[in-house]
């Protein structure tokens, strides 16, 4: 795991050779044991690593045999044992034991489509020095992010995070409207936009290739297909298949070098993946989890529960309004722009536990998206009269600052620089769905190119790498999603019981109590904190003169929704407050970041 950075001319003015490693620097929790670097004229690329793989002669960057392919990888291959023996039989053997090590050699023996023989989580970056081309690539999920800009001048310059990326000295940091109106409305920016007007995210499954004098070439290699075709398949036969092909999923992760536990909230999906890793390994692991005063949201008792069943080392870490007060800063530093999930407490929490004890954790994240699991899909199933579906789906996920709140506070003139506002950025989503298939299969295929990428794995994302940790999560297994999305979802949501056919898995591994528990999706006590402990810094922080001066929302209103503090309005004013104080932190670092770059 690792954080890249970079920067290629591509026939413009010589590249800002300062820029690559002060961003890796500035990204070195993501990669606390290594740095490498390469730079000409032309083109410099940077990488900060944590070692996991190839702890010896895993270094980084990676160059092919004739050195003039030069490729930076943030992520685990871990297929790269099989794409090596390939590679031996087509007379390039690799050398070294890192799984970075065989990119270059697949590019030349596959050229572009090297991508799609990739099974992992990653962000690629490889720069063809004799075509004087630059390649981005994501992973066919997007668990490992990657950001780039055209920076002034011309070129393109890339990183790992935001922040990192924003040490250019050629990227602007203004912000867009639209993403702005996107964060409130959903509480996190979807890609490929970013808070920032000049720079973008590139989305899941997609490679961007970037030559001199050409014109770019972007190519998605992979989808979420919902097809929901498995309508007769017997259930034992589905049942089957999932165990399979999750319990090879799970084996594939267990590779490591340094300590290896797993995330356990005592829920089905991380309670699953404890019980297939311990029984494959033979050996107890750590596992890790977070409880509350709050009995409501508290689900330690459960994860303690399934600890217990399967002989592992349990921690837990009990979460406070001090914590979610401390938190804060910590999350949006590493987000780099608003980010308004408070489940983003928990996860922070929960890395830094686990940092004590390994490096490497098995997560239970994914499920939810391909298994029917959110009780927003129930809500949408069982929605009265028909219309249409963006509209409709949109009435049941927003919960972040509603249309008509949304309306109600914005500025006059703000509202004015939102193309086509207000505006339901769902429909374009839904455009890309085959109508043919049903609302709720649709609804989930959005989710996944969607939600699943830009709110949950940005989340596991930051918060494992600001304390890092390399996250692993075989439910989003690229070969178990191809399955699954081909069962109806009414064969995963039956009645008032979702994910049906992983339960029925589970049952195979797990006691009757973890089953048959109410789903609670990881959550903190947030109504209860702006009741109390965070409502007097919210309030100031919202109600500051440079807040109600920001141009986004009309003052008298926001004065308003503040004093009123109703609690229907917890997560609009949580949502609200995640952006000005982004506001702040992003003011402050501006000056430095910028005299860092500068001084190098």
């Amino acid at each position: 795991m690792c954080g890249i950075a970079g920067t290629v001319s591509l026939g413009h003015t010589s590249v800002h050779a300062p820029y690559a490693p002060a961003a890796c620097a500035a990204m070195a929790h993501r990669g606390p044991d290594e740095t490498g670097s390469f730079a000409t004229a032309e083109a410099a690329l940077a990488m900060c690593r944590l070692k996991v793989i190839g702890l010896h002669d895993g270094s980084q960057p990676v160059f092919s045999d004739d050195g003039t392919v030069v490729c930076v990888l943030n992520g685990e291959i871990y297929n790269h044992q099989e794409l090596r023996a390939f590679l031996a039989a087509r007379g390039r053997p690799v050398r070294g034991g890192s799984d970075a090590q065989i990119l270059p050699h697949l590019y030349q023996e596959l050229g572009e489509r090297f991508v799609e023989r990739l099974h992992g989580m990653f962000a690629v970056a490889l720069y063809d020095t004799r075509a004087g081309r630059l390649l981005l690539a994501t992973d066919r999920v997007g668990k490992k992010p990657l950001f780039y800009a055209v920076p002034d001048g011309g070129g393109v310059a890339f990183a790992s995070e935001l922040p990192a990326l924003m040490l250019h000295p050629g990227i602007s940091r203004d912000t867009d409207p639209v993403a702005v109106d996107q964060y409130l409305s959903y509480r996190v920016v979807p890609a490929p936009h970013t808070i920032y007007r000049q720079v973008r995210r590139l989305e899941p499954a997609t490679v961007l290739v970037l030559e001199r004098g050409r014109p770019e070439r972007r190519r998605t290699y992979w989808q979420f297909a919902f097809t929901a075709e498995l309508t007769d398949t017997p259930e034992q036969e589905i049942d089957d298949r999932i165990d399979a092909l999750l319990q090879q999923a799970v084996h594939d992760r267990l590779e490591s070098e340094v300590p290896l536990g797993a995330m356990l909230s005592g829920g089905l999906d991380s309670s699953l993946v404890v019980a297939m890793a311990t029984r494959q390994l033979g050996r107890p692991i750590h596992t890790f989890s977070v409880g509350f005063e709050n009995e409501a949201f508290d689900e330690s008792v459960y994860a303690r529960a399934v600890a217990e069943h399967c002989g592992t080392r349990h921690h837990v870490y009990r979460i406070g309004a001090p914590d979610a007060k401390e938190a804060v800063d910590t999350i949006l530093s590493h987000m780099g722009e608003p980010y308004a999930f408070p489940s983003a407490i928990a996860a922070s929490c929960m890395y830094k536990l686990a940092r004590q004890h390994v490096t490497v954790v098995l997560t239970g994240d994914g499920s939810d998206e391909i298994f029917c699991g959110y009780g927003r899909y129930r809500r949408l199933r069982d929605l009265r009269g028909g219309g249409d579906l963006a509209d409709r789906y949109e009435s049941v996920l927003v919960d972040g600052v509603p249309g008509p709140l949304k309306n109600r506070l914005y500025a006059a003139g703000f509202a004015d620089r939102i193309p086509g506002h207000p505006h339901n950025y769902l429909r374009a989503r839904f455009g890309r769905t085959d109508p043919a298939v049903p609302d709720l299969d649709r609804a989930m295929q959005v989710d996944s190119g969607f939600w699943l990428s830009d709110a949950q794995l940005v989340k596991i994302d930051r918060m494992s790498m600001a304390h890092s940790v390399e996250p692993r999560s075989p439910l989003l297994d690229h070969r178990l999603i191809d399955y699954v999305t081909r069962i109806p979802a009414a064969r995963k949501l039956i009645g008032a019981h979702e994910k049906a056919p992983l339960k029925r898995v589970a049952a195979r591994y797990l006691p009757r109590q973890i089953l048959e528990r109410r789903k609670q999706e990881l959550a903190v006590p947030l109504e209860s904190w702006l009741g109390a402990e965070l409502r007097t810094t919210i309030s100031d922080t919202l109600l500051s003169e440079a807040s109600l001066e920001r141009g986004y929302f009309d003052p008298d209103a926001l004065r308003s929704l503040v004093h009123e503090a109703r609690p229907e309005h917890s997560y609009a004013l949580w949502t609200l407050y995640m952006l000005e104080r982004w506001h702040q932190l992003n003011e402050n670092s501006e000056a430095r970041e910028t005299a860092a770059v500068a001084h190098v």
